[in-house]
């Protein structure tokens, strides 16, 4: 008998609540203005609440994508007196930096970014975002090469060209190594394997 009851209780409540449900949809079409106000007023908060969440989610809740994100210190370089910002180090920067702090920094590693025009195949140009990067780059971040090969400490050696005149031979030059990300690889070469080692 008690479970009958709830039972009956249950659907008077279904009845009301679809009877009520009824009366708020008459309204809403009685009056438009309101009911269109009332809907993108609702629509702007879960859209930007969603947002929020988003940026929150990606910037402080996410752990960043590196090797012991905790332990990574960015170091840049400011010009105080010139009122200059994140002005990058130059080479010789760089390696004083890295030879005088080995006792506090496990490894260090060296990068620039940038944009530049790169010329596709059928010669019209791409803008890419680029970045020169040290051979222990993905080491130090733990990147992980999917296809090919990573950086070595050969490629960090300057090269000299073969001279076609000996007496007016170019200086020697870093070797041109390129490691694409995994979402440009996609896009520009669909992922296509047989480019790696192409010039």
């Amino acid at each position: 008998m008690e479970s009958r009851s709830q039972l009956v209780n249950s659907s008077c409540e279904v009845t009301v609540g679809m009877k009520n449900l009824a009366i708020a949809g008459r309204i809403l079409l009685r009056h438009p203005a309101f009911t269109i106000t009332a809907v993108l007023t609702i629509a702007l908060g879960v859209g930007a609440g969603t947002a929020i969440f988003s940026v929150t989610n990606a910037v402080l809740l996410r752990p960043l994508p590196y090797k012991d994100p905790a332990k990574l210190v960015l170091a840049g370089m400011d010009l105080q007196k010139r009122n200059v910002h994140d002005l990058p180090f130059s080479n010789a920067d760089y390696i004083d930096l890295k030879d005088g702090t080995r006792s506090l920094f496990s490894d260090m590693a060296g990068v620039f970014t940038g944009r530049l025009l790169a010329v596709r195949e059928d010669g019209s140009p791409e803008q890419i975002r680029f970045a020169i990067a040290t051979t222990n780059f993905f080491d130090v971040t733990g990147g992980k090469i999917l296809y090919g090969r990573d950086f070595n400490d050969q490629d960090a050696v300057p090269q000299p060209a073969p001279p076609d005149d000996p007496q007016n031979a170019p200086p020697p030059q870093l070797p041109r190594f390129a490691i694409l990300s995994y979402e440009y690889f996609q896009r520009r070469f669909g992922g296509n394997q047989s480019i790696i080692g192409r010039p």
